[in-house]
Parts: C-alpha cells; sequence; structure tokens
C-alpha cells in the first residue's frame, strides 16, 4: 500500500465483518469530490486501482471487498459471498465514510463520484439500482464492464480459438499488454492477497444487467472501453440503454487499460468527473 494512504477498517453486517478503506488525498488542497473505487475479480483487491490517485486532482478512496485484501475472509459457511451481499455492505461501507468523515454531505446527501472496473462496476451498477442502494452519487463510471457475461463468456472462447487456446497469448493480448507486467497488478495478485472464497467470473457467469434497472437508472454513466479487452464491445451492449452514457475506446490497450496507458485514462476520466461535480439525478 502507498504510503501517502491513510486507512481504515470499516464494520458492517452488523459489525460482523470488517473491511479494510483507503484514502488517498492530492498533494494540493481541492474542494473536488471524491472518487469511490470497487474493484474487480470478483476477489482481485484494490492494489491494481492505486494509481488512479496519482492521475485524478482529488480525493480517491478504495476499499477492498469481504473475502480478500487487507478485509475479513469469513468462510462461507459463516457470511454470504454474493453480488447481493456484496450490494448490502457497498452501501453499509458508504454510510461509514460519511460517518468517519471521508465522503462529504451536500444537500443532506452523500456527495461523491462511484467507479467500477470489471465486477466492480457489475457492483456499482446493481449497488445504484438495488431498492434499498445508497443514495446516487454525482456520476458513474464503468470501466471495462460487460452489460452481459453470458455473452463476455461466449466472446474469451472465441479469442481463446483463434490463440489455439494459448492462455498465456490470451493474456498479453487481451488482459494486459505492458511489459513488464506493472507493479500494481503484480501487488494485487501477490501470494495470499487475493480472495479464494469467492473468486473470478465462474461465480458471477449468469448475470446481465436488468432491462429494467438499465431503463430506470438517471445517472451520468463513463464507459470505458478498450480497443484489445476480452470484455467486448458486443458484451456491453446493454450499456447503450442508459439514459445518460458516454462511451470512450482507448486504443492499444487491453483490460488493464489503466496500467497500459495512464495518462489518456485518467484525463478521460478527470475530465468526465469535472463536468459532472455539481450535477444532480435522480432514479426513474
Amino acid at each position: 500500500m502507498p504510503p501517502d494512504f491513510r486507512s481504515l477498517m470499516l464494520p458492517v453486517r452488523g459489525g460482523a465483518c470488517r473491511l479494510w478503506a483507503g484514502q488517498h488525498l492530492p498533494a494540493t488542497c481541492t474542494d473536488s469530490l471524491p472518487l469511490l473505487v470497487c474493484h474487480g475479480g470478483p476477489g482481485v483487491p484494490s492494489d491494481y486501482l492505486f494509481p488512479l490517485a496519482e492521475l485524478l486532482q482529488r480525493p480517491v478512496i478504495f476499499f477492498d471487498q469481504l473475502g480478500c485484501g487487507r478485509s475479513d475472509r469469513p468462510d462461507p459457511a459463516v457470511q454470504e459471498y454474493s453480488i447481493a451481499a456484496s450490494v448490502r455492505d457497498l452501501v453499509e461501507v458508504i454510510d461509514a465514510l460519511v460517518a468517519n468523515g471521508w465522503m462529504p454531505m451536500r444537500d443532506g446527501r452523500p456527495a461523491y463520484h462511484l467507479y467500477g472496473q470489471s465486477f466492480g462496476g457489475i457492483l456499482a451498477f446493481e449497488a445504484l439500482t438495488a431498492v434499498s442502494g445508497p443514495q446516487l452519487p454525482r456520476s458513474l463510471t464503468l470501466s471495462n464492464v460487460p452489460s452481459s457475461v453470458p455473452i463476455l463468456l461466449e466472446d474469451v472462447a472465441a479469442l481463446l480459438a483463434d490463440l489455439d487456446g494459448d492462455g498465456s497469448r490470451f493474456d498479453a493480448t487481451h488482459v494486459c499488454r505492458a511489459t513488464p507486467r506493472p507493479a500494481a497488478l503484480l501487488a494485487a495478485y501477490a501470494p495470499g492477497h487475493p480472495g479464494s472464497h469467492w473468486r473470478g467470473v465462474d461465480v458471477i457467469a449468469d448475470w446481465c444487467a436488468p432491462e429494467r434497472s438499465l431503463v430506470s437508472l438517471d445517472a451520468p454513466v463513463l464507459l470505458l472501453a478498450a480497443e484489445y479487452d476480452f470484455v467486448s464491445l458486443r458484451s456491453m451492449q446493454g450499456w447503450q440503454k442508459l439514459a445518460q452514457q458516454r462511451l470512450v475506446l482507448i486504443p492499444g490497450a487491453a483490460h488493464h487499460v489503466l496500467l497500459e496507458r495512464p495518462e489518456a485514462y485518467g484525463a478521460h476520466l478527470e475530465t468526465f468527473l469535472n463536468e459532472h461535480e455539481e450535477s444532480v439525478i435522480n432514479a426513474g
């Protein structure tokens, strides 16, 4: 973890579990709203997204989901691992961040931007469209996020077939094209750091963004995609039904475009966040 982070352990699930949260503050004072970051996997902790903190001129808040990273790792026989349970945890995280002064209140509601990469985008979307979800953020960013996991798995199978089933070539072409492998990505996958109880795309293999949720979410949404990402544009088509969405396709990069094309990625993200710093949105 970078030395300029400050961290908290946040209680969730009635205090039965604790989730790690880390905050990075920009070098210069700013009134910009914080960005709350949801990592992917499931079960791959926040480390690979830490470079966001250096690219953005605003507070950035990370947290490790239950079962991975620095957070508690209860046995599945004791605590539930699912999208629905993760949504409930995220709502509690937001409440705890407000209570600890990490997230400001404006006009009687938490004032922040929400970001999710890969599975983290599915979590963020599900949270914002849940009946008992958090009050809506100023904006939502979905980075490398499929709207249909079944379509994603079809396209991954086709990409693998094109590479004669060579997993190493698939990884170098469609997961991360940077060489050497970025330190932040290596840190996320360090032995013992990822989760083991609930991990990988197989545990969400049947997920699709519900039609009613797509048409009801009235929020500015930035869709970040990459030219060579295994999360194909076809698997992201459902997001086009969102009322306010903007798609940015970054060339020459794959699933970890943040680590491959950081300057372009950070510029697109910061521009979008600044545009919606004071926007007022409503759930449809």
